[in-house]
């Protein structure tokens, strides 16, 4: 089975306005994280935002660009705009990559589409990654998830108390994702549950609907989504040319 990856791209952001143009190494971030994800086995890749200067700016470079609406409340909901704009067939797989993960290995990008082609008994599938320190845990701007020994994940949470005496594995959540076009679009037409209103993370409306999610370790040296002009500063030390 074939796979695409669309990367939405909003330009507002509370903590960081016009992020997916801030410059890192000499190339928006937009850019580096579209030029990793063409890397990828994917049969086309896709930039969908809302903002002229972020399509301006995917023409310089040569991506496929769509504008949606401004007013999507999450990524997935403009992931599903995208779809219907590109008539996409329901059983399409679809890789979510945010725009603002510059430091992803493209090789997850491909064994995460290999995983849930695999494994068909996933609704979807997303990454996970080791803590690197005690901070990892403790901080609430970090999702964490836990996983069974059949790479079921059973929980996500802000939280550092949150299931501290389980038995699952308890690791970094990385918000990449797989899942094919009919389950996006039964995805938007949910309600929001009230366990993804209290931990604001959508993906809570998938679990509580009794959807399976799966989920393998990335292998990507470095983790760094950037939302913050700390998390910007850490990566503009770092070498993305590697």
């Amino acid at each position: 089975m074939s796979f695409i990856v669309i990367i939405p791209a909003r330009y507002s952001s509370s903590r960081l306005p016009g992020k997916p143009l801030v410059d890192i190494g000499g190339k928006p971030m937009i850019q580096r994280v579209y030029e990793l994800a063409k890397k990828s086995k994917a049969d086309e890749v896709y930039i969908a935002t809302d903002h002229n200067d972020i399509i301006d700016c995917c023409s310089s470079f040569g991506a496929k660009a769509l504008m949606t609406n401004n007013q999507h409340p999450s990524g997935t909901d403009r992931i599903a705009e995208t779809t219907e704009l590109l008539n996409l067939s329901p059983d399409t797989a679809v890789i979510n990559v945010q725009g603002d993960e510059p430091f992803l290995d493209f090789s997850d990008i491909d064994n995460l589409a290999d995983f849930f082609i695999q494994e068909k008994r996933f609704d979807l599938c997303t990454l996970y990654s080791d803590f690197t320190s005690q901070q990892d845990i403790s901080d609430p701007n970090l999702v964490k998830l836990w996983l069974d020994q059949k790479n079921t994940v059973r929980a996500f949470s802000r939280r550092e108390d949150f299931m501290e005496n389980s038995q699952f594995l308890r690791a970094l959540h990385i918000g990449v994702y797989i899942y094919k076009v009919d389950f996006i679009k039964q995805f938007v037409d949910w309600k929001q549950s009230n366990n993804e209103k209290k931990e604001k993370l959508e993906q809570l409306r998938a679990l509580d609907k009794g959807k399976k999610i799966g989920a393998i370790k990335s292998l990507s040296k470095e983790h760094i989504g950037i939302d913050t002009k700390e998390d910007l500063n850490k990566a503009r030390k770092l070498d993305l040319n590697g």
